[in-house]
C-alpha cells in the first residue's frame, strides 16, 4: 500500500477512470471507495494521511472546482463551535453540540467509523451555530466537508448511513442540493 500524506486540499486524476479507487485513512479505515461509481475521472482529498488500497492516480496543480449548495438566511447566531472541546461520551443522540458549555460530544460507538460520517455528524453541529433548523444543518456540513475536499460521494452517503430511518427528509434534501 503507498502512503499519501496531504498537507492542503488536493485534486487527484484516476489515471485508469472506470476501475476502483480505494484509500483507507490513519487509522486503515476505508476512507473513499469508488467500486459503486461507473467512473470517476478526479476527485479531491482533505489534509490528512492516507494509504492507497486499490487505484492508479496522479496529484493535479490544483484541487477539483466543486459547487456549494445555496444556504438559506440565518436563523440564528450562536458561539463558534469550532473552538469547543470534543469528546466521547454515552450520547443517545450520536453527537450534541452544546454552547452553554462550549462542548461537542459524540457517542462512543463513532469512534471507528469511517471519517467521511465523523466529519459529517462534526460539521452538522458546527451549523447549529447558524441553524436551528436540521436540514439546514446538514446542509452547513455538507459544504463544509465540500471546501475541506471530501467528495460528493463521500458527503451523500454519510447522512444515509449515519441517520435514522426517521430522518428520510433530511436524507433527501441532502441528496437532491448534492
Amino acid at each position: 500500500m503507498d502512503q499519501l500524506i496531504i498537507h492542503k486540499k488536493t485534486g487527484f486524476k484516476n489515471l485508469t477512470p472506470f476501475n476502483p479507487i480505494i484509500i483507507r485513512d490513519f487509522r486503515g479505515i476505508e476512507f473513499y471507495n469508488t467500486s459503486g461509481l461507473k467512473k470517476v475521472d478526479s476527485f479531491n482529498l482533505p489534509v490528512g494521511y492516507y494509504y492507497i488500497d486499490q487505484g492508479n492516480i496522479k496529484e493535479l496543480p490544483k484541487p477539483v472546482p466543486v459547487d456549494y449548495i445555496e444556504m438559506p438566511t440565518i436563523e440564528t447566531w450562536h458561539k463558534n463551535p469550532k473552538e469547543f472541546n470534543i469528546y466521547f461520551s454515552d450520547n443517545p443522540n450520536k453527537c450534541t453540540v452544546d454552547f452553554d458549555s462550549e462542548t461537542i460530544v459524540f457517542d462512543h460507538s463513532f469512534k471507528n467509523k469511517p471519517l467521511p460520517q465523523i466529519f459529517f455528524i462534526l460539521y452538522h453541529e458546527y451549523g447549529h451555530q447558524y441553524y436551528s433548523t436540521e436540514k439546514y444543518a446538514d446542509m452547513y456540513a455538507a459544504n463544509m466537508m465540500l471546501k475541506k475536499g471530501f467528495n460528493m460521494s463521500q458527503i451523500g452517503a454519510s447522512p444515509l448511513i449515519s441517520l435514522s430511518e426517521r430522518q428520510y427528509d433530511r436524507k433527501q434534501n441532502l441528496i437532491e442540493r448534492l
